[in-house]
């Protein structure tokens, strides 16, 4: 912790070996959180069931599917999405780096996608740079803007289901990881962390998608707070930053330092990390993928994480030092579509 503090601190301008140490962790987290969810679903409902809603999230494991093909297939799929959403991209650029062959091929289907997505957008799209709605939360606003992302995400999650994955089984795994180790230079790493990311973040949603389905909201609104709190999703994916980074201390520095690199946080959000001093920072998320789906089509999921986010934003400062306090400085609604998400503050108490 020697070096500055850098607010805006990009993957790519890491030493090559830590965007490779941050790859495989993620991986790894990735099976992580799929088997937190399995035993919390299994616990209430039993194996069974946990099964049966794994089976609809990965029908590849069918097949006897991997951990690893698991990942790989959410890979591709988050691949292709992000084709469709550039924006989901939070550290690196869509175009900053050539993605491997192995994660985009065999999907020339999905182009028809992004062009009727392209066309809907257009005929919504101003010329000046007004926000796209105003006013108070409600289910019309932005519609038009979100209409055919909010298409083409269905219509490429329906062709993924039916793909079973067989395309992410006759990838040579090992041959890849031999690629991330040694071959790809630090901002494909720095596109394939930032994909890696969101992939590991998808196993929430088709679980609670799977939960949702056969017990409703409540259910799985409880079974993921029990997933990130009780069952300390959200401390491990902090643990994730603090080893790769090597962050050692117990301030509000080592704190936003750990934070830097968390796959579900910069991973997926667009964060400001600002630093006051070792005892004082902010955390500002200027875009929330979840605020920018549920405000638009889901009111009673976007308001169930954002309490997720309050029960757990100030654990992850008691993680590091009990006497750290985090309270929100600004949470939804947003005013406009140009307002931020959200702004959290962390203070280390006195020591004294």
């Amino acid at each position: 912790m020697d070096e500055p503090f850098k607010s805006k601190l990009k993957p790519q301008e890491l030493p090559r070996e830590t965007i490779v140490d941050l790859w495989r962790r993620t991986v790894v987290a990735h099976e992580h959180l799929r088997k937190t969810w399995f035993a919390a679903v299994e616990k209430r409902y039993g194996h069974h069931v946990a099964e049966e809603v794994a089976l609809e999230g990965w029908p590849v494991l069918r097949d006897g599917a991997t951990s690893k093909e698991l990942f790989f297939d959410d890979l591709r799929f988050i691949v292709a999405a992000a084709e469709l959403k550039p924006d989901m991209l939070t550290v690196a650029e869509a175009g900053q780096a050539p993605v491997p062959a192995e994660l985009s091929g065999n999907r020339r289907w999905f182009g028809l996608f992004i062009r009727a997505s392209s066309l809907v957008q257009s005929q919504h799209r101003t010329e000046s740079d007004a926000p796209a709605w105003t006013g108070s939360p409600g289910r019309l606003r932005g519609l038009a803007r979100g209409k055919g992302i909010e298409l083409g995400f269905k219509a490429l999650l329906k062709a993924w289901q039916a793909s079973q994955g067989k395309h992410a089984r006759e990838i040579d795994i090992d041959a890849f990881d031999r690629r991330v180790s040694e071959d790809f230079d630090e901002k494909t790493l720095a596109l394939l962390w930032n994909y890696a990311a969101l992939a590991y973040m998808l196993a929430t949603d088709r679980w609670y998608t799977g939960v949702r389905k056969r017990y409703g909201d409540e259910i799985a609104q409880e079974l993921e707070k029990e997933v990130w709190i009780d069952r300390g999703a959200a401390e491990y994916d902090l643990q994730i930053g603090q080893a790769a980074m090597s962050v050692t201390g117990d301030d509000v520095e080592a704190l936003l330092r750990s934070f830097q690199f968390a796959p579900g946080e910069v991973g997926i959000l667009d964060v400001e990390l600002e630093l006051h001093d070792a005892n004082h920072g902010t955390l500002t998320h200027h875009a929330c993928p979840a605020l920018d789906r549920f405000e638009h089509f889901d009111d009673n999921r976007l308001g169930h994480c954002c309490d997720i986010c309050v029960a757990a934003m100030p654990i992850s400062g008691e993680m590091l030092n009990r006497k750290i306090e985090c309270r929100p400085l600004k949470l939804p609604p947003r005013r406009d579509a140009k307002d931020i998400a959200c702004k959290w503050e962390y203070r280390l108490r006195d020591q004294s």
